[in-house]
């Protein structure tokens, strides 16, 4: 129990599991999502396709966040998770390999929108039975071992440079289908349904559109009674639409910053590194400090670091450097604290529809996104930048807003 405790803080059970298991995922998932703009671009796919399909993933995404709650109420965490695990991550990384066009991509898409039903079961099952003074721990280390993941990236430099960036791809992402199956099948077998789980599962036997919109109403009316609740949706909102606005980060470094191809790993390896130092040198200072405060934090640093990206140009590595460093430790500490807040203010019965509500509504603003970035890439690959940092701005205002209501409970 001394190194369970000092290293994952004590977790036990699902939340165990699911932490030991997660570089299977990790180590694969850091590279893909960095390198995989420039592969669609090296597969003749184009900046506004790119956009229009992160806007098509937004659309697909309201669909699955709709029917997410009562799936996984009515079949159960544990079996949720591993199904729609496999379709949306494995199939969908065995398409990546062996995709040939724009048409490869689009089918991808479609698979990998099934993520939203697996991510709010996956939540539910790793965190129902652990207390809640534990979640901390529990979401700041996947954050850690997601991050810290990075430190591989310059392995799929060096493919790059030795075999260019489609078969460097293909190869990283055929990997990534073996270990992730591996980790969905293994995972699977140790973890328990929860207790709230298998109530719920009794209860929702059956799924009607009107049971549906019952829990949509309910979600919304819970939201209406929590302000603070309310609030952090919207600093979620902000997030998921930095996913579209700073997706050509590597397109952005090798066009407008110059830098090679298989260079271009080296910010995730930075990253990594940033991400390790700050969870070991300062996580503790900042549990210490509070969840509110630490959100403030996290989304300032995250808005210094974007304008300082802006600012870089061509050969400007030093403050490349600097920014990578800002954003890395921004995202770490943001997304840690984000969703702590936000496992924390929803109700323990109520987490899987207000998780499938939020995820609908968030999908529903965001389709424009992702088309909107690639079109404004293509006017000035400055402009997608921009607007990240205005959305920062807006987050970290919002976030002090929180923190101000936290101070006067």
């Amino acid at each position: 129990m001394g190194i369970r405790q000092k290293l994952l803080g004590g977790l036990d059970g699902n939340a165990y599991y699911s932490i030991i298991m997660e570089p299977l995922w990790a180590v694969f998932g850091g590279m893909i999502f960095f390198y995989q703009p420039l592969y669609m671009k090296h597969l003749n796919v184009s900046e506004v396709q790119m956009g229009f399909l992160n806007s098509l993933a937004a659309v697909l995404a309201v669909l699955t966040s709709f029917v997410a709650g009562p799936i996984t109420d009515r079949y159960g965490r544990k079996k949720t998770t591993l199904v729609f695990d496999l379709v949306c991550w494995s199939a969908t990384m065995f398409v990546w390999a062996v995709s040939q066009n724009y048409w490869y991509f689009l089918i991808a898409v479609v698979l990998n929108s099934f993520n939203k039903i697996s991510y709010i079961s996956w939540t539910c099952l790793s965190v129902e039975d652990t207390p809640e003074d534990k979640r901390v721990y529990f979401f700041s280390l996947i954050m850690i071992i997601n991050l810290a993941s990075g430190i591989f990236a310059p392995i799929a430099g060096v493919l790059v440079d030795k075999i260019g960036v489609v078969y460097a791809m293909r190869i990283i992402y055929g990997l990534g289908f073996l270990s992730m199956t591996a980790m969905f099948l293994i995972r699977n077998k140790f973890v328990k349904e929860t207790e709230l789980g298998k109530k719920l599962m009794k209860q929702h036997s059956e799924i009607t559109i009107k049971d549906k919109i019952k829990d949509y109403k309910e979600a919304i009316l819970y939201f209406y009674n929590s302000k603070v609740t309310l609030i952090v949706f919207f600093i979620l909102l902000i997030g998921q639409l930095q996913i579209s606005f700073l997706y050509f980060q590597a397109v952005y470094l090798k066009d407008v910053v110059g830098m090679k191809e298989s260079l271009t790993s080296m910010v995730p390896g930075i990253s990594a590194i940033t991400n390790l130092v700050v969870y070991f040198g300062f996580m503790e200072i900042l549990r210490r400090r509070g969840d509110k405060f630490s959100l403030v934090t996290g989304l300032l640093l995250n808005t210094i670091g974007v304008f300082l990206l802006i600012l870089v140009r061509p050969k400007g590595y030093i403050l490349l450097l600097i920014s990578t460093i800002f954003m890395a430790a921004g995202n770490l500490i943001t997304i840690t604290f984000r969703e702590t807040i936000w496992n924390n203010v929803i109700g323990e019965k109520e987490r899987a529809k207000v998780f499938s509500a939020a995820s609908s509504l968030i999908a529903l603003i965001t389709i424009p996104a992702g088309y909107l970035s690639g079109y404004m890439y293509k006017l000035n690959p400055v402009y997608p930048f921009l607007v990240s940092v205005i959305l920062y701005l807006v987050g970290t205002y919002i976030a002090v807003v929180v923190k101000r209501m936290d101070n006067l409970n």
